[in-house]
């Protein structure tokens, strides 16, 4: 995979950077530990894998951009059949 994650940005959902400048967003309710936890918990973060990844520490949650993309194929797809 060529990019990679430069940061996340915590709005009404997470916003993942990537490097080449597009911003994939996702559901806190990703992953449990993700929406079972408070903003404060999620912004103690840090880029693992070169950027390949996100570990939050306060959680102990990792999420890969290769999952997040996986993700957002599969949700896009389904609503793109519903539309």
């Amino acid at each position: 995979m060529n990019t990679l994650i430069s940061k996340i940005e915590l709005n009404n959902k997470i916003l993942v950077h990537l490097i080449s400048g597009d911003v994939l967003s996702l559901p806190y309710s990703y992953t449990k530990r993700i929406e079972q936890s408070n903003i404060s918990q999620l912004l103690n973060y840090h880029l693992i894998g070169g950027g390949r990844g996100v570990h939050f520490d306060d959680i102990d949650e990792d999420i890969s951009l290769e999952g997040i993309i996986d993700y957002k194929l599969k949700h896009e797809l389904v609503l793109s059949r519903c539309a």
